[in-house]
């Protein structure tokens, strides 16, 4: 939720916050017939989201905030789901008070990532010179290192409203990549170790004659860089501008962010294939925010994005996934609110 971020969150939790919330889009969920718009996803669970996620902060000391923050997600496309385990840690400093139209500025650092076991697609992935009918991943990861710098102008009691600019890089890492494929009327069982490939014949194979029983080959030979494709290294930058209104029991949030982001190796393969790469996303987000009690709220909030997952979970880019985030997305999510 980078595009919230304000220099003075004791504007809206005294000294801390718990929050527990769930996450989805579904077909149901669809308002605005995002999906339709899409043939590839309309009338299939393609782009299918369920989550949940909890979020604590604390104010260690004056204008010194620290948070964490642990999700799980089912992201689905037309055949199969994928479930990543997503974390956070920040550390939030405010190292210039607002004063007169000067407004109050923070430094926030923060790690965060998402894994999987693995990943198994049964859907084939086209690569150049061959077909893979499924493909597993295992330990697929991806972690990120981001500063933000915020500016929050207090315009009256009740109306806040912050900027932000943000830098990070990307990494990702995995286990280990196997596939099926099928070559002379056989199904061989794939294992790749780096570019090199180990095929073993997948008994029974009816083809008459000679039945070759494994192979050695490598995917470079076929145009392809495993490695670079799948495990890529990046940087991105971000900019965003949000609103707080609150009155009585009611909090009103809205905001803007935009995310660019330069990835290494693996978009400059997709336009030597004439493909596009997605490096931006623009996100608007709006939350409604109403306390049940001196301590309790509860809140729903909104998000559209022009583009498929691009900043939340970076691990899902690569060569074979990279068509699908050209979609719109909305998600929607619900839960309650400590504050202390």
């Amino acid at each position: 939720m980078d595009a919230f971020l304000t220099a003075v969150p004791e504007r809206l939790a005294p000294s801390g916050v718990l929050e527990v919330g769930v996450d989805h889009m579904n077909e149901g969920l669809d308002l605005f017939k995002i999906r339709e718009s899409d043939p590839l996803s309309s009338g299939t669970t393609a782009g299918d989201y369920q989550g949940q996620h909890l979020i604590a902060a604390w104010q260690a000391m004056e204008g010194l905030w620290l948070s964490g923050g642990l999700w799980e997600r089912r992201v689905s496309d037309a055949a199969d789901t994928y479930l990543y385990t997503s974390w956070q840690v920040a550390g939030q400093y405010r190292f210039v008070d607002a004063q007169g139209s000067r407004p109050a500025m923070a430094l926030r650092l923060s790690a965060w990532g998402n894994r999987a076991a693995a990943t198994d697609s049964s859907t084939p992935v086209n690569v150049p010179g061959a077909k893979l009918n499924t493909v597993k991943v295992t330990e697929p990861a991806d972690q990120q290192l981001q500063a933000d710098l915020i500016a929050t102008w207090s315009l009256t009691p009740s109306w806040d409203v912050s900027t932000l600019v943000s830098a990070g890089s990307n990494h990702l890492a995995y286990g280990a990549l196997s596939a099926t494929t099928s070559r002379n009327g056989c199904n061989y069982q794939l294992h790749f170790s780096g570019n090199d490939i180990y095929g073993t014949l997948i008994p029974p194979c009816a083809t008459k004659g000679g039945v070759l029983q494994q192979f050695f080959d490598s995917s470079g030979d076929y145009g392809v860089d495993v490695a670079n494709e799948i495990a890529w290294s990046g940087a991105f930058m971000q900019l965003g501008v949000n609103g707080v209104w609150r009155s009585g029991p009611w909090t009103l949030k809205g905001a803007y962010l935009l995310h660019a982001a330069r990835r290494e190796v693996v978009d400059a393969i997709l336009a030597s294939r004439g493909k596009t790469a997605y490096t931006q996303n623009h996100t608007i987000t709006f939350e409604s925010d109403y306390r049940l009690h001196t301590n309790m709220s509860l809140f729903a909030r909104a998000q559209y994005s022009s583009s498929l997952l691009v900043n939340d979970i970076p691990v899902t880019y690569n060569s074979s996934t990279a068509a699908r985030f050209g979609s719109k997305y909305s998600l929607f999510s619900v839960g309650l609110r400590a504050l202390f």
